[in-house]
């Protein structure tokens, strides 16, 4: 469904591009849905982060100049960012050993990224993100993803001070929330159970760390594919997932915060990615969720987000 588009030296690719011969555009994006194979991810992810390639053509070797020339300046956000990367994702052999190559590709990304976005600079959670790029892509490859999913995705809105774009994603979780379960939506308001207080892991770090390893890849592989709305499909899974457990009425404050706050292990992956694929093409889902983010700036302008959120 690939094919060779650039190779360097030694004959290796560089990048792939679709096979235009008998390969449709929905045929891939349902083999995506399906899962793609852990050896071809690299091929895969690349070619969906180059679709995300906004503003001016940048190619690779322009990001990996800049990437380099930024390694020598200093950042104010340097000393924090070495405390955060033996910190994250350090169950993986890759970011075991301190100032091991893992370890020193992360810091670079990290600190050479602080300079480039003089809006959100740095936050904990991108080292999570760039950590998950660096399973997969060389470092110079993984700083390119980083910044094509922040521009493509207008990431600096989740990671600039206040997090205007968590609480927008948030604020369409609650009102799925209240479309698909209503008893759920009811439970948490009459135990106020803040989303904030559970789901701000989710959409900071793109379920890093809220599912099992395999699990988050195939999440990132839609992610990639789809867009942002896919990341609250999947929150709203576990909620639906353990519903009939948070609309009981048994269910306390501690009970709910503890069951979706919880590392969330799936029976069967394929049942829930499944479930999201047929959520997210329920006629006029996606245009209610555009809807739901265009009233939740409106909120934000108005002065009225406050009181907008459970």
């Amino acid at each position: 469904m690939m094919r060779p588009k650039k190779r360097g030296p030694g004959e290796n690719v560089e990048t792939w591009t679709p096979d235009g011969q008998g390969t449709t555009p929905e045929k891939f994006r349902q083999r995506v849905w399906k899962g793609i194979s852990d050896r071809w991810r690299p091929a895969a992810w690349q070619l969906l982060i180059d679709r995300l390639r906004v503003g001016s053509p940048e190619d690779h070797g322009t990001f990996t100049d800049m990437s380099q020339e930024s390694i020598d300046v200093p950042s104010k956000h340097d000393v924090q960012i070495d405390l955060d990367v033996p910190r994250t994702v350090n169950n993986h052999i890759l970011f075991h050993t301190r100032y091991g190559q893992g370890q020193r590709s992360l810091f670079h990304i990290l600190h050479c990224f602080s300079l480039q976005c003089s809006t959100c600079e740095y936050c904990q959670g991108m080292g999570s993100i760039a950590a998950t790029f660096l399973f997969y892509l060389d470092p110079e490859r993984s700083y390119v993803s980083l910044v094509r999913l922040h521009d493509a995705y207008n990431m600096h809105s989740i990671f600039s001070p206040g997090f205007p774009g968590l609480l927008e994603n948030i604020y369409v979780q609650e009102r799925l929330l209240e479309t698909l379960m209503p008893g759920v939506y009811q439970s948490f308001k009459n135990n106020v159970v803040s989303s904030t207080s559970y789901a701000t892991k989710w959409y900071i770090t793109l379920f890093t760390n809220s599912f099992p390893h395999q699990m988050q890849l195939r999440i990132w592989d839609v992610f990639l594919l789809e867009g942002q709305d896919i990341i609250v499909l999947f929150g709203i899974a576990i909620i639906w997932a353990l519903k009939d457990y948070l609309a009981s009425p048994q269910a306390s404050f501690e009970s709910i915060l503890s069951l979706v706050s919880s590392f969330f292990v799936p029976e069967d992956e394929d049942a829930v990615v499944s479930w999201v694929h047929k959520l997210s093409e329920t006629k006029g889902l996606r245009s209610s969720m555009s809807v739901w983010r265009t009233d939740w700036r409106a909120l934000v302008a108005s002065g009225k987000d406050r009181t907008a959120l459970i």
